[in-house]
């Protein structure tokens, strides 16, 4: 099961949420609203990168 960040449309309150399917109904545990969108992830990246170094342009 997939955790997902959802921001409910009438009070902002951002939460995650467990959902089982895509057609699962997810409600603001804030407010009991079912208008919410799911937001996209993010992504963090550590570490370097193998790319070689330029000096710039000359």
């Amino acid at each position: 099961m997939p955790l997902y960040t959802y921001k409910c449309e009438i009070c902002e309150n951002e939460f995650e949420e467990l959902v089982r399917n895509a057609d699962e109904k997810v409600e603001c545990p804030k407010c009991k609203s079912s208008v919410v969108k799911r937001k996209l992830p993010t992504i963090k990246v550590n570490g370097s990168s193998n790319a070689p170094k330029s000096s710039g342009f000359s």
